[in-house]
């Protein structure tokens, strides 16, 4: 049986993101097998990238929606295994096309993330997010995942 995360309190536990940075809402589907997730942002005032003059949330805020969905799928994957989640670091993200230009008050965000190339540390997502059906935002996220954080970026 697979685990729900269904509440921001539990995305959290998957993260390392906390307070408003948590920009997750819930997970809504997991595949291990595929490497994939779908994650849910619920747009809001209270939302940390929430403009007013927009009455939402600018479409260039998706790629950290997905990061954050990768980051999940990481933890997501870890516990499966009994391990802590590894940290990872957008090399780049490239790719990023966007058919709207903001996620309004109201609207639920779908992220897909997909793990398409993995070589060694390196892993490259392909990622899409719809809203209320239709698509709203295509990138390619690659990442480089790291054993200790501090010591990648010389900070020991």
């Amino acid at each position: 049986m697979t685990e729900v995360f269904d509440t921001k309190d539990l995305v959290s536990e998957l993260v390392p993101h906390k307070g408003k940075m948590l920009l997750l809402n819930r997970v809504r589907d997991y595949d291990l097998k595929e490497n994939s997730i779908t994650t849910e942002i619920d747009i809001a005032c209270d939302n940390m990238f929430y403009e007013d003059e927009l009455g939402g949330v600018p479409v260039w805020v998706a790629f950290e929606y997905m990061a954050q969905s990768v980051s999940a799928l990481s933890g997501i994957c870890g516990r499966a295994k009994g391990e802590k989640p590894k940290t990872g670091f957008i090399m780049s993200v490239s790719g990023f096309k966007a058919d709207v230009p903001v996620f309004k008050e109201g609207e639920t965000v779908v992220v897909n993330v997909l793990e398409n190339i993995r070589m060694d540390k390196a892993v490259t997502f392909e990622g899409f997010a719809t809203v209320n059906g239709t698509l709203a935002v295509t990138a390619k996220l690659n990442t480089v995942e790291v054993d200790d954080p501090k010591s990648s970026l010389n900070l020991n």
